[in-house]
């Protein structure tokens, strides 16, 4: 007897210079009905990589990063999106996950959140941000988007999301030079569309900012469990804050003088 026949699906893939991690992201995908790589004018060869992959795509476009997802958003044909940035692979187990899910998709439910699981210098954390949490991945074509107001938003979507048994890999961080790269080109991104306070971001401040990360990730969350790569995640996350901080003051300085 034959099954339900699976839904079709697009996946959305935002580029920059990737070229080096794209190739095992097409892999995880190549499932999938169509692949569109959104590429903000990439210099390696990452034409030459998405050649390679008869179901894939590439539109040149320059944008803020969730900017060029709603864009292919836009251009999907099929019944069902996923998003999914070059440095993250679907694995074999949440493939077939989400391919039966396709099959007979729950009635009402906008789509699925998957099991983000953060690599970091080829270490799997379990502990800190490596703790289990769920990501919204795959969902009904035009029934989500981003408001593009900062670098590290999450969909805007109505209804119910079904949470995924299974996980999808995420290599955030290859490298230290990876999250000092990533720290310096989100945070001059979000601090040019900030909206400024009527008062300078004070030092106080700069502390609470700086510390809450550390805390949370690796004291309240135990990321001291996954060793100097949890140390360095928490830190770095508390960097990350102190460099936003940073550019907002010195923003609000510059916008004081004119």
């Amino acid at each position: 007897m034959i099954g339900p026949v699976r839904q079709s699906v697009t996946v959305v893939i935002p580029t920059k210079d990737a070229a080096h991690l794209l190739g095992d992201c097409l892999d995880s995908v190549a499932w999938a009905d169509e692949i569109l790589v959104i590429d903000m004018h990439s210099t390696d060869g990452t034409d030459a990589v998405c050649a390679k992959y008869p179901n894939c795509t590439v539109r040149t476009r320059e944008d803020y990063i969730f900017g060029n997802m709603n864009f292919g958003f836009e251009l999907a044909r099929s019944d069902w999106v996923m998003r999914l940035d070059s440095d993250e692979r679907i694995t074999p187990g949440l493939r077939r996950e989400m391919e039966d899910f396709l099959r007979q998709p729950p009635p009402g439910v906008t789509g699925m959140a998957a099991w983000e699981r953060l690599v970091v210098l080829g270490r799997e954390l379990q502990w800190g941000r490596g703790r289990r949490h769920h990501r919204k991945l795959l969902f009904r074509r035009g029934s989500a988007r981003y408001a593009v107001r900062s670098e590290h938003e999450d969909l805007q979507a109505e209804g119910p999301w079904v949470e995924s048994q299974h996980g999808y890999i995420h290599e955030n961080y290859a490298t230290v030079g990876d999250y000092l790269r990533k720290t310096d080109y989100y945070t001059s991104r979000d601090v040019a569309r900030a909206d400024l306070p009527a008062s300078a971001p004070s030092v106080r401040q700069a502390f609470v900012d700086v510390a809450r990360p550390f805390y949370m990730h690796y004291i309240r969350r135990r990321g001291y469990r996954d060793g100097w790569v949890g140390l360095l995640d928490a830190g770095m996350m508390s960097v990350y804050q102190f460099v936003l901080w940073a550019r907002l003051r010195e923003r609000w300085e510059g916008e004081r003088k004119r």
